[in-house]
Parts: structure tokens; C-alpha cells; sequence
């Protein structure tokens, strides 16, 4: 068997970190106590991030001239980085990063530059490379309207479609055909704000977790697996072919960063399904028979999946440098959620 090809169509940015007191609010002028550049946008990330995990990943995407050191970046973390297209038209898109020092939290301003810029009939060049019924394609909503025509091809050629509607946008529903996807991936914003779009409701009072993501799956039944993210709270999800709804806690490490925390569940999480994917066409005794679908996963498979990826998160919010570390984390496969630290983990210099 072969090992599922994964294809990220996604921003690459150049991230501007600023260390402020808190986050500015209108009208103020605060002093910044630090200045970080670093790779970026959350298609690089789950890029980067799915490499680490082992994965085979390709990125599809481009940048400006300015942003060449950021494709040389990721090609050393063993992304595929052939179909990462230099434009003479624009910069590299940008992200404008504040840190609060006051809750490590962050707010976040982005200049699409080149993201905007892929078209389809280079994602159709793509995708003729080899691409198809087995393998992966992931998305984000930071490459305009065309990531929905590119779903769209994807899901034609038989490739497994997983969106991590972030940021969410007024036509997200519009832009993409939701029933085309197989894994969603949000927080529990995007969530809400997904909720409203569906059914053109203005929710004056809060939904709970568990509610939106009945209100999600009831909307999407085509879909495989939902899963709404909640920071410190840990995430909701439900596995569509045999029903089944899980929570789990939030890895506890020790806050320093939640900027890419999601980029790194992302990751992390479609890098353990391919691989289980793998795992069952070598097994047919481990394949679902109630899926028609190829990702031909369990639910166990599932909720092991949503674990790895969840310790990656909490791995990535302790350290201002994940996921900028040449290594892949060796999750164990049993541990405790509710440990206070984090067990060991082995990290596998990549040379």
C-alpha cells in the first residue's frame, strides 16, 4: 500500500509579533517591549505541523519575492514545497500579531498579499501530478474564493476534504459547499458564527458546545467527523458514521503562546488520520462498514486521532518557537489527560 499523499492549499504569511501589555483597544497607542518575524499563515503552519508529525505533505500556495526564505523555511521541515508559486504582482501576505503580556492571549490582523493570488487552473496543474482517490487535501479560508472551487476538484478526484473554517468569514457557507467536505474543524466562534450563516438565526444567548455541535452535525450529516476546539476547555467532537459524540479536556502544559494552536491540531490530527487510514488498507478487519467513504476509519481510530492532536496543541502553546522546531513528536499511545505535565516525549532530530 502506499502512504496517502496530504495537499495543503493554503496562505503562507509572514508573521510580525508584537509583545505588548494588552491588546490595543480603540483609539490608544501602546509601546511594543519586543519584535519577532517569523513564518507564517495558517496553511504554512498545518503545513509544517503535518510534517512533523510524520505525515507526506505537499504545500500549494504562493508568496512574493519577499517571502522566499519562508518556502526555503519549510522545505527544510520536509515539506514538499515544489508547488509554492513566486509572484512578481504582490508581496507575501502578512499577519500583524499583538501579544498580551496582561493574558498571553492574542488578536491578529491579516494582509492577504499572493494568498489571494492561486487560481484554478494551477490547482488543476497540481492536482494531474498524482493526486487522488487515498489521498488528503486540507483548507482554511485564507485563500479567498477560490478555496471552494479547488474543494470542489478535489472531492472529484476522490480526495479525503478537511476544512478548518478559519477565520470564518459573512459567506463562508457560500465560498465553500460544506457538503463536499468530510472533516470540519473549528472553535467554538467560528462555530457560532457557522451556526448563524446556517440558519440565518441572530443567537442572543450563548450556545453551549455540545449544542452547536448538534445543531452542526444535524446540518451536515455527510459529514465524517465535526470537531469545535475550545482553547483551555479541550473540544467537542462527533463521529459521523457510527454517531458517536466525545469531549475531551485541554492538555495542561504551561501557557506561553496560543498563536498556531489550532494550526498545530490541525496538523497533528489529519497527519494521525492518513496514517490510520494506511494502517486499515493493510487491515481490512479494521474497516468501518458503516461508511461508504474511502478514509475507512473507526471510532476508535477517531478519538485516538483527536488525542494526539490535542497534546500537540498543548505542546505548541508552551513554546513561543512551536512550530518552528525540526522535530515530530512520538505521542504515546496511552497517557492521561488529566496529568498536570505533560509526559515525556521523544523528539526525533529530522538531519
Amino acid at each position: 500500500m502506499v502512504e496517502p499523499k496530504i495537499l495543503v492549499f493554503g496562505s503562507i504569511n509572514i508573521d510580525e509579533f508584537f509583545d505588548v501589555p494588552h491588546i490595543v483597544f480603540s483609539g490608544e497607542t501602546i509601546t511594543s517591549a519586543k519584535y519577532t518575524q517569523k513564518a507564517g499563515g495558517k496553511g504554512a503552519n498545518q503545513s509544517v505541523a503535518i510534517a512533523k508529525a510524520g505525515a507526506r505533505v505537499w504545500h500549494v500556495g504562493k508568496i512574493g519575492h519577499d517571502g522566499i526564505w519562508i518556502k526555503q523555511y519549510m522545505e527544510n521541515q520536509l515539506v514538499n514545497v515544489d508547488h509554492i508559486i513566486i509572484s512578481k504582482e504582490q508581496p507575501t501576505g502578512r499577519a500583524i500579531i499583538q501579544l498580551s503580556q496582561e493574558t498571553r492571549d492574542n488578536a491578529i490582523i491579516l494582509l492577504p498579499g499572493t494568498n489571494y493570488l492561486l487560481n484554478e487552473i494551477e490547482a488543476q496543474e497540481v492536482l494531474a501530478q498524482g493526486f487522488g482517490k487515498g489521498d488528503w487535501s486540507v483548507f482554511q479560508n485564507e485563500i479567498g474564493l477560490i478555496g471552494g472551487k479547488i474543494l470542489k476538484l478535489c472531492k472529484n478526484l476522490g480526495l479525503t476534504t478537511v476544512l478548518n473554517a478559519a477565520p470564518i468569514s459573512e459567506n463562508i457557507t457560500k465560498t465553500f459547499s460544506f457538503d463536499l467536505v468530510d472533516y470540519l474543524i473549528v472553535n467554538k466562534l467560528e462555530a457560532t458564527q457557522l451556526y448563524r450563516q446556517i440558519f440565518t438565526i441572530n443567537v442572543t444567548s450563548e450556545l453551549s458546545s455540545s449544542e452547536l455541535l448538534d445543531a452542526l452535525s444535524n446540518a451536515f450529516p455527510q459529514l465524517i467527523g465535526i470537531i469545535i476546539t475550545l482553547g483551555s476547555d479541550g473540544l467537542v467532537a462527533w463521529f459521523g458514521p457510527e454517531k458517536r459524540v466525545y469531549t475531551l479536556p485541554a492538555f495542561k502544559t504551561t501557557l506561553c503562546d496560543t498563536t498556531g494552536a489550532g494550526d498545530a491540531f490541525t496538523g497533528y490530527f489529519v497527519a494521525s488520520l492518513a496514517r490510520n487510514q494506511l494502517k486499515n488498507e493493510k487491515n481490512s478487519g479494521l474497516i468501518s462498514v458503516d461508511t461508504e467513504s474511502s478514509i475507512l476509519l473507526t471510532a476508535e481510530q477517531f478519538l485516538n486521532s483527536l488525542k494526539e492532536a490535542i497534546v500537540a496543541a498543548g505542546l505548541a502553546v508552551s513554546k513561543h518557537d512551536y512550530p518552528y522546531k525540526p522535530h515530530i513528536l512520538k505521542i504515546p499511545s496511552q497517557f492521561d489527560l488529566s496529568l498536570p505535565c505533560p509526559p515525556k516525549f521523544l523528539e526525533k532530530k529530522i538531519l
